[in-house]
């Protein structure tokens, strides 16, 4: 066992609910606890999930945000590392001890990631880049597909594969563990709600002299952003908002004059929201 609370935020998931929980409790190094936060679910998470033992539960009668639901759940966790889990993410069995091991080995780093798949041959998910003032995940390079097989026997104490993640600014909240000690009291600004609330984590944490890692390793699934339509057109808004309003805040995280050029070219398909570029641009 490793002293790590998992915490699963959940709204209406489902069977992909109880494919995440599964995959943490076959975990080959158990959490010491898994906390599951129903952020307003129209059937209780506490009723779909009763048959299984070992979890603690705990619920919000409102959608409190990505922000809050977690910043609620961390209150009642115990533990010296934080996982966060999306609850559209299922782990490989050996998740939980790599990242673990990764944070045991390095008292410097206050984040860790793996690489995230979509399925056997796409990457979802590498890291935060920042590199172009805009703010974006890493994903599969120049699009590619990777072979199945690609990144399962990267060791990363004997140096980076060639292919291996560079210099990924920050990690994703989709599936990250945490150091208590680097986080503080609260995990992510409310203000924000809902997206870009890691990147503004990884900011602070930067700020406070603290590293982030994502390990050249391949170890769970992410079947991507489930939870979003529940927004409405509110989660467009809060997606534009929300960059302005980090890169006002952190200094050198992103640029305003790309993310304006972003919107130009988002705009042309429809999917950007003139009132959340108004919103970050002016709101205090």
């Amino acid at each position: 066992m490793t002293d790590a609370s998992i915490i699963v935020l959940d709204i209406d998931g489902g069977d992909m609910l109880l494919a995440c929980l599964d995959s943490i409790a076959s975990q080959t190094l158990p959490p010491r606890e898994v906390i599951v936060f129903d952020n307003g679910s129209r059937t209780p998470a506490a009723e779909r999930i009763s048959f299984r033992h070992g979890l603690h539960v705990f619920r919000s009668e409102t959608n409190l945000g990505f922000a809050g639901g977690n910043n609620e759940a961390y209150r009642h966790a115990t533990g010296t590392y934080i996982a966060l889990i999306n609850n559209d993410v299922v782990l490989d069995r050996d998740w939980l001890a790599t990242v673990a091991g990764a944070l045991d080995a390095n008292q410097k780093l206050a984040a860790v990631q793996t690489i995230l798949r979509r399925d056997e041959t796409t990457i979802d998910g590498a890291g935060i880049d920042i590199s172009d003032g805009t703010f974006r995940q890493i994903r599969s390079w120049e699009r590619g597909r990777l072979a199945r097989s690609t990144w399962q026997d990267v060791d990363s104490t004997r140096g980076r594969d060639a292919r291996a993640p560079r210099d990924a600014w920050g990690v994703s909240a989709t599936a990250a563990l945490y150091r208590r000690e680097a986080l503080g009291t609260t995990i992510f600004d409310e203000t924000l709600f809902a997206y870009y609330e890691d990147v503004e984590l990884c900011a602070r944490l930067h700020e406070s002299g603290w590293r982030t890692a994502v390990l050249p390793v391949i170890k769970a699934t992410h079947l991507g952003s489930q939870s979003a339509p529940l927004l409405g057109p509110d989660a467009l808004r809060l997606r534009t908002r929300n960059r302005y309003l980090v890169a006002r805040r952190h200094r050198g995280v992103g640029r305003i004059g790309a993310l304006l050029l972003e919107d130009v070219k988002l705009a042309l398909r429809g999917r950007t929201s003139i009132r959340g570029m108004l919103q970050g641009l002016f709101t205090r």
